[in-house]
């Protein structure tokens, strides 16, 4: 195996990082390292539904500007469709992880959205 410099640079960077992960583990915080990657996680999903629906949504701005040329109309229809590929696989992977944990942990709760807590409701 070739080590080199930017191989381990990356290796001692994820340690280094995951160390005091790692540290509180051991320390009986395993819930809290638990709830600090599912934090950060949720955060990570927010942020890929938005690129994604800005993806499909960039796709039908350029579909409508088109004004019919077919070159265009068809990069953006690609774009659409990759959109709402991304769309779904996160949606699919999202309740198949929920899915999941319900089965392994048992804890019979409804889904809960990300950020849904952000969202304000009407009286």
């Amino acid at each position: 195996m070739n080590i080199t410099p930017t191989r381990t640079l990356a290796v001692s960077s994820v340690a280094t990082a995951l160390a005091p992960l790692a540290a509180s583990a051991a320390a009986g915080a395993f819930d809290d390292v638990i709830g600090t990657v599912s934090s950060g996680l949720n955060t990570i999903i927010i942020f890929l539904f938005l690129v994604a629906t800005v993806i499909f949504l960039f796709g039908v701005v350029r579909y409508i500007s088109a004004a019919g040329d077919e070159e265009k109309t068809k990069e953006a229809r690609q774009m659409i469709i990759w959109g709402i590929i991304f769309l779904a696989v996160m949606v699919a992977v999202w309740g198949f992880v929920n899915i999941v944990l319900d089965f392994i942990f048992g804890s019979e709760t409804p889904f809960v959205i990300p950020g849904a807590g952000n969202v304000p409701s009407q009286p």
